[in-house]
């Protein structure tokens, strides 16, 4: 039977174990994640090329930019010293023959030890030239006078251009040196007796074996002991008639520009500067090195690898090229040649900074992204969880109580996408639904009814076949009594056969009946022996009633199962078993009413020849010979009938077990 309750318990714990608005949620994470993701790699490798061009540029500028800005000092420098050169030339060529030696004596005095320099009570350093003559030079009116001119040149010009250079000087091969410092005012008093200039860095190398072209030269960086300041000399030979009378020089003091090498660098690099033979000028790790060889510091010789590697770049690389990929150690140089010295300015940027910066700005943009993926989580799972849930969550309810048997609910069904369409569609079908639940009911209490009618049409055949099978119990039984009587019917033949034969001296036969009296009473017997076969055969036409009529209700209990459609299968194989069982009885029971016809036929031809053994003795003895082979005949058909009656009692069984079976079901 339909059953609601059983429905809504089968159906019960289909409940959602996971919801369609996370799972859509974490699809589009997922989803927007992974694009996300692939953005920012992308983003990541277009930032790190951008800010590569952008730095690469801006480096370029920047040491263009430093470059212009130092190099104006010492073009400045050599400026200043062409001039001089020129007044130097034009002083010297103009000198008179007289002999400054009262001048000369009245300013300069020889020192206690031996060197020869200005008078300490008329000497201003601060506004005056100091001068200092070796101590073992002798002194000529040239000398005189060139001292005097080059003294009173220097004090021209040296303020002039104080502004820009602290000292002023010219030296010459005499180991002769007439110096404007203001700032260092008593560096002539202070210079060692043992002093000599032309043996100096910032004399030689200006000199004619070092400078041949005799052009402005630069000396190395060099710490100048009695000033204490890092300095380079700008340095113009200057030459009368192929002969070198003196050497100019300005002196560019380093401090400022080795601080600004060092502490005024673009963020993340850092700046050197080295010449061309490899001699380090400011480098902002390598100071203390730097002073402790008193500016001679080589790149060539040191061990520093990655210094000399930046040292090998730089002097291999083309004319003009100003950024160069130092691939070995991740970076990039940007150099730039300070004219006039010839000193290479390199600033050093690592790339780890470009990459570093772009992972940032990359990393910026993911939490960006993922500030924004966030967002549209949240978005998303408000319009999921209201636009669709929501509404599919009142779709599961309506279709549980549809599951629990309540066919008379529908859902909001006015919008006009997707859900709309799909709950239109639920409530067509929760009305089609409702509609063949009826009839489904109304069919399943018509089977009801049927099922109820098969059962008892089987019910009356178990209690036919009952019956059936009693009266063949009884059947079987009068066929035992038949078979047993045939018997004694036979044996007593044979005894009227023997007696008839004439062995009247069997002691066995003294005293008993005559002859005729046994043929009275044997046809008393075969009388009810034939009575007795006609009840045989009343009661097998009954049983073969009995498997017509069983017949006909097994072919009622088949229609009635076809109408019952698949509920009524298991009553067609029944009613086709109970059919094949009323067959075989009925086969049976027409079997033994040929015996029992035999049976009579053979009785009614022992009664007449019985009559006739009675009106005719004399043909006894043929009679009896036709009693003795009939009654052996009745025996036989007898048991035969038993045995076949015991078949149909065995399949009467079976039928009543088939039909006890049913009952069960």
């Amino acid at each position: 039977m339909f059953n609601k309750k059983n429905i809504t318990d089968k159906y019960s714990h289909f409940k959602p174990t996971g919801s369609i608005t996370r799972k859509t949620l974490s699809q589009i994470g997922v989803s927007v994640t992974i694009v996300v993701a692939f953005a920012t790699t992308i983003n990541y490798f277009q930032l790190l090329s951008t800010l590569k061009t952008q730095k690469l540029e801006q480096l370029k500028e920047y040491v263009i930019e430093r470059v212009e800005r130092e190099k104006f000092i010492f073009a400045l420098a050599a400026d200043n010293e062409a001039i001089l050169n020129q007044e130097i030339i034009r002083k010297y060529q103009q000198r008179s023959n007289v002999d400054p030696k009262v001048q000369f004596d009245n300013l300069f005095a020889r020192s206690t030890d031996g060197v020869i320099r200005n008078r300490p009570e008329r000497f201003d350093g601060k506004r005056q030239a100091g001068v200092y003559i070796g101590k073992s030079l002798t002194i000529t009116a040239d000398i005189r006078r060139r001292v005097l001119d080059l003294k009173a040149l220097l004090e021209s010009y040296g303020p002039a251009w104080r502004n820009r250079f602290q000292d002023l000087y010219v030296m010459t091969p005499e180991n002769i040196i007439v110096i404007y410092w203001p700032e260092i005012p008593n560096w002539v008093q202070d210079a060692p007796a043992n002093l000599y200039i032309p043996k100096e860095e910032y004399y030689f190398v200006a000199d004619r074996e070092h400078n041949p072209a005799r052009k402005t030269v630069w000396a190395g960086l060099y710490y100048e002991e009695i000033s204490k300041v890092w300095m380079v000399s700008c340095l113009t030979p200057v030459d009368i008639n192929g002969r070198e009378i003196a050497i100019i020089g300005q002196d560019v003091m380093l401090n400022d520009l080795m601080q600004r090498t060092v502490n005024d660098h673009i963020q993340g690099g850092y700046n050197l500067i080295f010449r061309g033979d490899g001699r380090l000028i400011a480098h902002p790790k390598l100071m203390d090195k730097i002073l402790k060889q008193k500016g001679k510091f080589n790149i060539v010789n040191s061990d520093d690898t990655p210094l000399k590697n930046i040292f090998q770049l730089v002097k291999n690389a083309p004319n003009g090229k100003v950024i160069i990929d130092n691939i070995n150690d991740e970076e990039y140089l940007a150099v730039r040649k300070i004219p006039g010295p010839d000193w290479y300015f390199v600033t050093v940027f690592p790339k780890s900074l470009l990459t570093k910066q772009a992972r940032d700005l990359a990393v910026s943009n993911l939490l960006m992204g993922i500030g924004v993926l966030l967002t549209l989580v949240a978005v998303v799972f408000v319009v999921l969880n209201k636009q669709v849930a929501a509404p599919l969550r009142q779709l599961i309810n309506a279709t549980n109580q549809i599951a629990g048997g309540n066919y008379n609910i529908s859902v909001e069904d006015s919008r006009q996408d997707e859900l709309g369409c799909l709950a239109r569609s639920f409530n067509i079908m929760a009305s089609e639904i409702a509609t063949r639940s009826k009839e489904l009911q109304n069919a399943l209490e018509q089977q009801a009814i049927l099922v109820q009618q098969v059962t008892t049409t089987l019910e009356q055949q178990a209690i036919s076949v009952q019956q059936v099978t009693t009266t063949m119990d009884e059947l079987s039984a009068s066929s035992g009594i038949s078979a047993e009587q045939a018997k004694a019917a036979a044996a007593g033949a044979k005894q009227v056969l023997f007696l008839i034969e004439g062995d009247t001296d069997n002691s066995a036969m003294k005293g008993k009946s005559s002859l005729r009296e046994k043929v009275g009473q044997l046809a008393q017997e075969i009388l009810r022996l034939s009575d007795q076969t006609s009840q045989i055969g009343t009661i097998s036409t009954l049983v073969s009633d009995l498997a017509n009529q069983t017949n006909m209700l097994a072919l009622n209990a088949a229609v009635e199962a076809v109408r019952a459609g698949e509920h009524g299968k298991g009553f067609n194989v029944i009613a086709t078993e109970i059919r094949k069982l009323a067959d075989q009885s009925k086969t049976s029971a027409q079997r033994i009413n040929a015996l029992v016809r035999d049976i009579q036929s053979a009785t009614n031809s022992t009664v007449m020849v019985t009559e006739e053994s009675k009106k005719n003795v004399e043909s006894v003895v043929n009679a009896v010979h036709k009693i003795t082979l009939n009654s052996q005949q009745i025996s036989l058909n007898a048991n035969q009938q038993a045995i076949a009656i015991g078949q149909v009692v065995a399949a009467m069984n079976n039928l009543n077990e088939v039909a006890a079976q049913y009952r069960k079901k």
